[in-house]
């Protein structure tokens, strides 16, 4: 009789956002049992939330962002998810753009969405579709019609003391908070006034308009942790990267070269962690770490990220703030992209001093280039450069008033002038013309803005990747590379010329012995040695 008057466990349906605790704590090591317990269900509900974990937290990421998940406490989707997915990313991308939207707005435009897509003709987006809609996404408030997110220098202040706050609450030092950004860059593009440029419609497959790429940059708030640059192309498997077993950036590839969300879910699992937990255990630091963002419609929800590990924590920027508050965006990516301007008509000068060659060259131009051109670019951002990029976000003590290094970009525009008038069939650029190809791609922001007929395209087909190898600006030769010869030779070559020169330190020599040796050891190894019976022909 006792069993069965045993008092039964009353049921108990757990939140979205409960959810994601007991994910987070069975993580850390947290038994099934214990949580059972803490949350008063039973182990078989911890059970299937654990191998449920990844569609849970796929479905929370569809939260509104700055909400964080809601107390909602199932994973029911909508009847018609591709109207729902396409209003949700109009939704996103005039809430990252700071634009007010209010409920009948949101209404109208899923009503535009059914017509469109031939939905159900009885589809009314009632007041209850549109709570529901609400509650599937965490969108608590809407009504702000008349009223702009505020882009404007009262919410920038307001998000600097939130931040300050912040940081002194969780104790974050400047070698714990990172920014990233992306900006999109048009990598083979040249002065409009250039005879170069003026050709390129006469020059067979050369299409300067596509050749961009995407690149984001991450550095710390004290400038002494940069991360490789992130590079987006269009191609999988470029044709110049044939046989290249390393480069000095982290590349991946998107049908049109934008960040989407997967890519940037992969940048932070597979670069960032990776790469801020081995320079802080080089550095003997511990505690948590910070990255801040911006709210690009392509960045992955912060619940989502922040489910990753449990040392480091990912914050958005407020919308429309960027351009007044986001570190990366107070000159560190203008003057990379100015140097790399300059860069490229460094490469220029080195071609055949006539203007058939440079217009030739400019077409051998790949991307491998662009990779090298880029690093060494952004490399030349002193440390000072970096932290004061953070002058308007960080509060700073009144002594470091004195100690700041301004990033000289017209003296970068100077040098591009005189650059271009010593490259032949550049001589007509002046200063007008330098200011215009620099700033051609300023407002380029690394993710796609649909309108409405491409957000249809986008929800209804797959993203299909593309695998093909493109040679777009490489050279088509089959040619595999120098041999290990030809590299021993060569490294040989630069030590004699190198241990000559006034300007030879021991580093570098060494650094070139090493590579020399390395070649010499790789040479030795394809010599095959032949047996005995090879000397003798099998006619004999």
């Amino acid at each position: 009789m006792a069993s069965t008057s045993a008092q039964k466990r009353k049921h108990n349906t757990l939140s979205l956002e409960q959810k994601l605790e007991i994910i987070d704590k069975l993580k850390n090591g947290e038994t099934g049992a214990s949580l059972a317990r803490k949350y008063d269900v039973g182990k078989s509900t911890i059970t299937d939330i654990k191998n449920r974990q990844d569609a849970i937290i796929q479905f929370a990421a569809k939260q509104d962002s700055t909400e964080g998940p809601n107390k909602r406490k199932t994973l029911k989707n909508a009847n018609n998810m591709v109207l729902e997915d396409a209003l949700y990313l109009w939704f996103t991308q005039k809430r990252s753009l700071g634009e007010p939207i209010s409920g009948p707005l949101l209404c109208e435009k899923a009503l535009d969405f059914n017509k469109k897509l031939n939905g159900p003709i009885d589809f009314k987006a009632s007041s209850g579709w549109l709570k529901n809609f609400k509650l599937r996404h965490g969108i608590r408030q809407l009504d702000i019609q008349g009223e702009s997110l505020s882009g404007d220098a009262m919410a920038a202040q307001s998000f600097v003391k939130k931040f300050e706050r912040l940081i002194c609450d969780e104790k974050y030092s400047r070698d714990d908070v990172y920014n990233a950004d992306e900006t999109g860059i048009n990598w083979r593009s040249l002065p409009r006034k250039s005879h170069a440029s003026r050709n390129e419609k006469r020059a067979p497959g050369y299409k300067v308009s596509k050749d961009r790429v995407t690149a984001m940059v991450c550095a710390n708030a004290s400038g002494t942790h940069a991360l490789p640059l992130l590079l987006i192309g269009k191609s999988k498997k470029p044709h110049c990267f044939k046989n290249v077993a390393c480069l000095p950036v982290t590349y991946t590839n998107q049908k049109s070269s934008w960040m989407t969300a997967d890519i940037f879910n992969a940048w932070y699992k597979n670069t960032f962690i990776p790469e801020v937990k081995k320079y802080r255990e080089l550095k003997g630091k511990t505690g948590k770490v910070l990255l801040l963002i911006d709210n690009a419609p392509t960045h992955p929800d912060t619940d989502q990220l922040n489910n990753v590990d449990e040392d480091f924590n990912v914050m958005f920027l407020p919308p429309n703030v960027t351009a007044l508050l986001q570190p990366m965006d107070q000159g560190v990516i203008s003057k990379t992209k100015r140097v790399y301007r300059k860069e490229v008509l460094c490469r220029l000068l080195l071609a055949d001093e006539d203007e058939e060659s440079v217009i030739k060259f400019t077409k051998k131009l790949n991307l491998k280039d662009c990779c090298y051109m880029l690093v060494d670019s952004f490399n030349q951002l002193t440390e000072n450069n970096l932290k004061n990029a953070w002058n308007k976000l960080w509060p700073k003590p009144v002594e470091d008033g004195n100690n700041m290094e301004p990033i000289d970009e017209q003296n970068v525009e100077e040098e591009i002038v005189n650059l271009c008038q010593a490259i032949p069939g550049f001589e007509e650029c002046d200063i007008s013309d330098a200011t215009e190809w620099i700033n051609s791609d300023s407002n380029e922001q690394g993710y796609q803005l649909y309108n409405k007929d491409e957000i249809l395209h986008v929800v209804t087909e797959e993203n299909e990747e593309g695998d093909r190898s493109d040679s777009s600006g490489d050279e088509l030769s089959e040619e595999s590379g120098p041999t290990h010869e030809d590299a021993f030779n060569a490294l040989e070559l630069a030590m004699k010329w190198y241990e000559k020169q006034s300007e030879c330190s021991l580093p570098q020599l060494m650094a070139l012995k090493k590579l020399r040796n390395l070649a010499a050891e790789k040479r030795t190894s394809t010599l095959k040695q032949k047996k005995i019976c090879d000397f003798f022909s099998k006619d004999n």
